[in-house]
């Protein structure tokens, strides 16, 4: 009987971490990552640690691969694999670096937060990033991902990243090759990597 009562103890609490964790709403995977942000900017450490904690958090919310995609569209899908992979792990590189500078030139950020609104399949996850001088609206446009909520965009002050990139590649590719496109993507990532150092 003690055994009967302990498996159903087992089954009941994994049902219950499973609800939970299938509960969490975008908001709150949106909150849970710039509340750590949030912590590591305002904590010790050198700039490099500082870098380091902050791309942990933004891998555990942003899906760059459909960020790249999204911006890319079917121009991404007419290349061959292996460029395709170069491109998404450079595109990746590039949105986690910039993103994450970014957030570091904010002293003391607060984040706010607003209702949900469903576009589509996504939920956008509106935000404000309250500075001592002025206040930065950022919305996240969330998809659910194998039990999880992933930003597939972020949108600040009304431009939406994966749009305004998008535009800037299909631009340069009216001219120029694919193979040029990844040379300046490798390019300012070496850049975003040496303002790191």
């Amino acid at each position: 009987m003690s055994r009967r009562r302990s498996a159903l103890a087992l089954l009941v609490s994994a049902i219950a971490l499973l609800a939970a964790s299938a509960a969490e709403s975008p908001t709150e995977a949106v909150r849970a990552t710039l509340v750590r942000a949030e912590r590591v900017v305002a904590g010790d450490g050198t700039r490099e640690e500082k870098l380091d904690a902050l791309r942990e958090a933004a891998r555990d919310l942003f899906d760059t691969g459909a960020m790249g995609r999204r911006a890319m569209g079917d121009d991404l899908d007419a290349r061959p694999p292996e460029q395709q992979a170069e491109f998404l792990e450079l595109f990746d590189e590039f949105i986690v670096r910039a993103y994450l500078q970014k957030l570091l030139f904010f002293r003391d950020p607060r984040f706010g937060y607003g209702k949900e609104e469903v576009s589509g399949e996504e939920i956008i996850v509106h935000t404000v990033v309250r500075t001592e001088n002025e206040d930065f609206y950022v919305a996240y446009a969330m998809k659910r991902r194998d039990e999880r909520w992933l930003a597939t965009d972020i949108v600040v002050e009304g431009v939406s990243l994966t749009r305004n990139y998008g535009e800037q590649f299909k631009s340069l590719l009216r001219t120029h090759s694919f193979e040029e496109l990844l040379d300046r993507l490798r390019r300012k990532v070496e850049r975003l990597r040496g303002e790191d150092a």
